[in-house]
Parts: C-alpha cells; sequence; structure tokens
C-alpha cells in the first residue's frame, strides 16, 4: 500500500495537467514511456498500445458500471503522448502516484492483473519492433526497454531492487 493517500495522488496529478477521468489513463502514459524507450514509436508499438487501450477502457466502464470513459477521447490523449514524449516531471507523477491511484482502490485479484497487464503490454511493445536488423541473440529489447521494464516492475511490486538498477545503483544502493 503506497503511502500517498488516492486524494493527495489526485491532486499531484492535477498539477501536472492530469485530471478528472484521464486519471484512469496514466497506467497507458506508462506504456507510452515504453514505446518511447528506444527513441521512436514503432506502427506495431502504436497498434498494440491502441488494443491495450480499448480492453482498459472497456474494463474501467465495467469496474465503473457506467460508461466513465470513451474511447475517442482516450485515444486522442494518448496519440499525443504518442506524438510527443512523456515529459521526465509527468513520468515521474505517474510512477509515485500509479499505487494509490490505479491499484490500492481495487481488490488484491483486480490489483494483480492490473498489474500484470501493464507488464505484459510493455514485453509485448518492446518486442513488436526493433529499431535495427538483424540484431544479437539478446538484443531484441533495447537495454533502454530492458531497463524500463525493470524500473515498472519495481514501482508496480514496491521493489526497489529493479528501480536501483535503472539508475545505475547498485542494488545495495551504492
Amino acid at each position: 500500500m503506497s503511502p500517498l493517500s488516492f486524494a493527495d495522488a489526485v491532486e499531484k496529478l492535477s498539477h501536472a495537467g492530469i485530471q478528472k477521468k484521464e486519471i484512469y489513463l496514466i497506467d497507458l502514459v506508462l506504456l507510452c514511456e515504453m514505446a518511447w524507450a528506444d527513441g521512436s514509436v514503432q506502427e506495431g508499438e502504436r497498434e498494440i498500445l491502441f488494443s491495450h487501450l480499448n480492453h482498459h477502457i472497456d474494463s474501467i466502464n465495467r469496474l465503473a458500471g457506467c460508461k466513465v470513459l470513451e474511447h475517442k477521447e482516450a485515444k486522442e490523449l494518448i496519440r499525443s503522448f504518442l506524438d510527443n514524449r512523456p515529459g521526465k516531471e509527468l513520468l515521474e507523477t505517474i510512477q509515485e502516484v500509479i499505487a494509490p491511484i490505479r491499484i490500492d482502490q481495487i481488490n488484491r485479484a483486480n490489483a494483480v492483473r492490473t498489474c500484470l497487464g501493464i507488464l505484459n503490454t510493455c514485453l509485448d511493445i518492446a518486442s513488436s519492433s526493433v529499431t535495427k536488423y538483424p540484431y544479437g541473440l539478446t538484443e531484441r529489447f533495447t537495454q533502454e526497454e530492458k531497463d524500463y521494464y525493470h524500473k515498472i516492475t519495481a514501482i508496480l511490486t514496491g521493489r526497489r531492487t529493479g528501480y536501483a538498477a535503472y539508475n545505475g545503483q547498485s542494488i545495495d544502493g551504492e
């Protein structure tokens, strides 16, 4: 459980420009950053992201019991992050508030499904397109994609080892 309350998380997002029902799309912004991790967003990555977006919106609306999110509005917001890479401050804010907004508010089974959905889509995005051919046996994912995947895993699971590795630190923090 995050030490940040839902209300505090919503306020932080509001200051970062994410307001109202857009808060339920923040996991998709993290996925946009996965698409950007290798330096460019390829068509296959867009297709995977928009497929996930459709499932995500349907899931949110089903959980809410009414139509909270519109596909068209969500696609426009996410397209803006695919066309222009999300800024570092916005990403840091989303990483800080993802747990209280999208994970802590739902039951454990749905929280696990949400986390796995984000992580699985990260893998799908990273594996869908490569930036250069031929690539070596361990180069299907770029190092930046691998690092970002570990960072997101650490954030979603509350473990800091992946995050420390992402920041170029040893696991001990040295």
